[in-house]
């Protein structure tokens, strides 16, 4: 292969994703679907997103909401304030409805999907055949069949391939010409991506506002611990693009009002959804609050907006939120995604906040995929990050001596296990080589009985998949059943719930509540059913993430068991989690600012706080710090003492008394607790 052919197809697996869209309902209406959603957007139906578009032939059809996704990251349409619009692709699709165009634009987003077409061309085989070859060939860790047959099945409804008999399949005539259009990249050039030449890439220096914040950090390495963990959310997908929009409204000052129903008709979001996004855009030194509700985009976003190249975003990024660079330069040797979990942990990261920044990274050519679920830093990556200050792991790693921290590093790394595990189940029938769906109802246990719950797997015909019992505060015993829906497909539709099998199965359990426990939920028709019969709905993602709340937060049994009440005990539940996070990160900030000011300023008070405290991204109000004060000053804890009673409550003056003992009082007593559970 000459150097220009081995260019081009290194240029052309770069510029891939990984993981195909999904699109409802089966693929013998997908072509259908597509053909009618592509027609209405182009006659200007779909500028209502919660509208029900009519597509003829089909029925049980979801909002234009349901199919944005994949519209958008096809490439056929564009989300303009709310409604959607036709791509240059998509009015090329519409003018005869080809399929070669959808062909065309699948092959140019996502990985192997020509590859798959054209390990076809020697011989027919079947997706098993297909998926060992695929596999042996790039050196890919697939534990399933669901990303091959996710091409195949695409392959399929664009007239690629066709059955034959015997399970088999085979090229037809319009996918080997087809396939003469197509860069095939060849497993060797995957394997020259892994030992690429070490010459430097050429970056450009960063404006003199974005330098400042780089320069303060290498000369001042103790800042490295006031590098923020806070929760990461941003418009998808084009998450950088879509910051650099939201900046370049904020250049001048805005009422949060204002900047906030720009947002919301921009990116067709609700207010929540945004107000959940204004810490991250605080912390992460993007925008400041200038005024009481009056935001700006600060000097160093502005700067990036100006200079429009997106390494200035990261170094911005990197200053202010934590396992930025760091992550680049753990990845610089090619790192598993769960392995660099672990490494997220150490500086407080969770998986998702981890999964957030590599996104940005990979979105600004400093990460890419080299293989499924692999990471590795790009040549541009690894010369960004040799300019960056980096925090030593050595100075964060965790103490292994300490038995109570070596305990929560491992429960953390329990639930990260729990997670791959009950995620592949949900959409793998056949996981861990078990009949269909027991390994994932006994998931479905397992981390129930994570979260502190009597839970156990019953099976069988007759009888609920999963029965989970708890005892309230007040001692009474409640039992609720939970019914596991593992799909290849990723989708659990109305058609796969029997009403009369889960009401027989409760009653027989004598059980208050059920539960449906599926990979996702398609469309409204299952939720407003589900609703009806007071059934509750839970993804895998919200199980998994109420069972890492309960554990960092301590969700008493009580709380936890909003998950299963119905119409609203999901978002109560995540009302409370996002409560309790706010809570303990208002105690965090009061204990540093203490440890800050409490020299100069000898005493502080609930309203010394208010006022120091405005600017900051949390921004408490005065009665979250009273309750955080009385908290804190209690006996049980003591680590605030009153040295002035006589004033009101907001005027009292506190001391920090003896933070370390108090710290080692309460780790004593949890180890205590800790070991007297043990024998339970």
């Amino acid at each position: 292969m000459n150097e220009n052919e081995n260019l081009k197809q290194k240029n052309e697996w770069r510029k891939k994703g990984w993981s195909l869209p999904d699109l409802r309902g089966g693929k013998q209406t997908w072509f259908l679907q597509i053909k009618g959603l592509v027609g209405q957007i182009g006659d200007n139906q779909a500028n209502d997103l919660d509208a029900i578009p009519i597509i003829e032939g089909l029925t049980d059809i979801q909002s234009w909401r349901t199919y944005a996704p994949f519209l958008k990251a096809v490439g056929l349409a564009k989300n303009q304030a709310g409604s959607l619009y036709l791509t240059e692709d998509g009015i090329r699709f519409q003018t005869n409805y080809d399929k070669s165009v959808l062909a065309n634009l699948i092959q140019s987003k996502w990985r192997l999907f020509a590859e798959v077409l054209n390990l076809l061309c020697s011989e027919p085989k079947t997706v098993d055949e297909v998926d060992k070859e695929l596999c042996d060939s790039y050196g890919l860790d697939w534990t399933h069949l669901h990303n091959t047959r996710r091409r195949m099945d695409w392959l399929e409804v664009l007239d690629l391939i066709e059955a034959i008999g015997g399970r088999k399949w085979k090229i037809t005539v319009t996918g080997k010409e087809m396939l003469k259009g197509w860069i095939i990249v060849s497993p060797e050039v995957i394997d020259s991506l892994s030992v690429e030449n070490t010459e430097e890439a050429e970056i450009q220096d960063p404006p003199s506002e974005i330098d400042a914040l780089i320069q303060r950090l290498f000369e001042s390495p103790e800042l490295h611990k006031n590098r923020s963990t806070y929760n990461i959310w941003v418009p998808s997908p084009n998450r950088i693009e879509n910051l650099r929009i939201i900046l370049q409204f904020a250049e001048e000052r805005v009422s949060k009002a204002d900047l906030f129903d720009f947002i919301e008709k921009e990116f067709n979001l609700k207010s929540s959804s945004i107000e959940s996004m204004l810490p991250f855009l605080k912390v992460s030194g993007l925008i400041e609050e200038v005024g009481r509700g009056i935001y700006i985009a600060t000097q160093a976003a502005k700067a990036w907006i100006e200079s429009g190249y997106d390494l200035d975003f990261i170094r911005i990024l990197h200053c202010n939120m934590q396992f930025v660079g760091e992550q680049l330069k753990i990845a610089e040797n090619d790192i598993v995604r769960n392995d660099l979990y672990v490494h997220a942990k150490k500086f407080g990261l969770n998986t998702d906040k981890a999964r957030w920044i590599a996104g940005f990274l990979i979105e600004a050519g400093l990460l890419e995929e080299p293989q499924y679920l692999h990471l590795k830093t790009t040549m541009i990556g690894k010369a960004l990050v040799d300019t960056l200050p980096l925090y030593e792991l050595k100075d964060i790693s965790v103490p292994s001596k300490q038995k109570e921290e070596k305990r929560d590093t491992e429960s953390r790394l329990e639930i990260d296990i729990l997670a791959e595990r009950i995620r592949d189940a949900s959409i793998n029938p056949v996981a861990e080589g078990k009949a269909s769906g027991v390994a994932f109802e006994e998931r479905i246990a397992e981390v129930f009985r994570f979260m502190g719950f009597d839970a156990k797997r019953i099976g069988g015909a007759g009888d609920t998949d999963v029965i989970v019992r708890w005892k309230d505060k007040s001692g009474k015993s409640i039992t609720a059943i939970a019914d596991g829906k593992s799909k290849s497909g990723g989708q659990v539709f109305h058609s796969d719930i029997s009403d009369v099998a889960i009401e027989t199965h409760k009653e027989k359990n004598n059980a208050e509540y059920v539960a449906i426990i599926g990979p996702a939920f398609s469309g409204d028709t299952i939720k407003n059913h589900a609703k009806k019969k007071q059934f509750a709905l839970i993804s895998v993602d919200e199980i998994i993430e109420i069972a890492r709340a309960s554990q960092e937060f301590g969700l008493s049994l009580d709380e936890k068991g909003l998950l299963f009440q119905v119409p609203n005990g999901l978002s109560r539940l995540s009302d409370l989690i996002s409560e309790k996070q706010r809570q303990f990160d208002i105690v965090s900030i009061i204990v540093s600012k203490f440890c800050k000011e409490q020299d100069a300023l000898g005493g502080l008070s609930p309203r010394d706080l208010f006022l120091l405290l405005r600017d900051n991204a949390l921004s408490p109000t005065l009665e979250e710090l009273l309750s955080a004060f009385e908290t804190l000053s209690k006996s049980e804890i003591g680590i605030l003492y009153a040295i002035d009673n006589k004033r009101s409550p907001e005027n009292t003056a506190y001391v920090l008394y003896d933070g370390k003992t108090v710290v080692n009082k309460l780790r004593a007593l949890s180890c205590a607790i800790e070991k007297g559970l043990d024998d339970c």
